[in-house]
């Protein structure tokens, strides 16, 4: 089928149901034999010029991130890595069959829709005293030791989520913490370079989210749940053992003359004891 013509009639259709979203992604949620369901769309990234760019890079045989990809092969990526995760027993959204078959030719993915508010939104707000946000925190960073010593064990690259930012990990009604939004990734690098993506989002997210005064607790939180020594040297060594360190540190300094708020990786690591992480 074309996606053009053919599909105006479901999007308008659609149209109440669609959630706010950063990304250039369609998602909505949408009813569906008496529950709701998450239904997301996958449509070209932008930039646009950037997007196109890199995806001829791409066809040329260059390696590229998944965010690059076609919106079918992204589809196809983050379908694996749900169903990877769910076989494994770690918590993410179920993957279902789609409600609209007749949409084939169109890239899209529907799960169940978990009820609740992100990490970011228990972070930055007041309904929770710091002692709960370290709580939670501690829970979050046992999830993620248990799953990367099964990931680095096996060298399983979909076992991370690398865009492990505080906007895609729901803290369900349930209480359960669920990890969603898995379009990104450097399939070709090794487990342990995969390992260190997903600490570093979660930390400069997690401390952006978080007033100055209770950083603290997620610092903490992080060296009490998260026991992988080679993981935490690696990213060390990643930041500290770069060449051209005086140029790295003014672009960071640039960095925060542009936005006081933003957290980056040194301000991570020189918070962090040098027995934490170590060259």
């Amino acid at each position: 089928m074309s996606s053009g013509s053919d599909s105006r009639p479901l999007f308008e259709r659609l149209a109440p149901y669609r959630l706010p979203s950063v990304h250039s992604n369609f998602a909505y949620r949408v009813p569906l034999n008496g529950r709701w369901v998450f239904l997301k769309i996958y449509g070209p990234k932008t930039p646009r010029l950037k997007y196109e760019f890199r995806r001829f890079l791409g066809r040329m045989g260059m390696r590229q991130p998944v965010e690059y990809r076609t919106p079918m092969a992204r589809k196809a990526f983050e379908e694996e890595t749900l169903r990877r995760w769910k076989a494994k027993g770690f918590p993410v959204p179920d993957v279902l069959d789609t409600p609209y078959p007749e949409w084939s030719a169109l890239p899209h993915l529907t799960t169940t829709f978990i009820e609740g508010v992100t990490l970011r939104e228990r972070l930055s707000g007041g309904r929770l005293s710091p002692e709960d946000k370290g709580r939670l925190l501690f829970l979050l960073f046992e999830e993620v030791n248990r799953r990367h010593e099964e990931a680095l064990a096996v060298n399983d690259r979909l076992l991370f989520h690398v865009d492990a930012n505080t906007r895609n990990i729901l803290c369900a009604d349930d209480g359960m913490i669920y990890h969603v939004d898995f379009e990104m990734g450097r399939p070709w690098e090794p487990a342990i370079a995969c390992a260190a993506r997903e600490i570093t989002k979660l930390l400069t997210t997690a401390a952006e989210d978080m007033p100055l005064t209770e950083q603290k607790d997620l610092y903490h939180a992080f060296q009490r749940a998260y026991r992988h020594e080679d993981v935490r040297r690696f990213i060390g060594k990643s930041v500290y053992g770069r060449p051209f360190q005086g140029l790295h540190r003014w672009m960071d300094r640039r960095k925060k003359g542009k936005n006081p708020r933003v957290v980056t990786l040194y301000d991570i690591l020189d918070r962090l004891p040098p027995d934490v992480i170590s060259l």
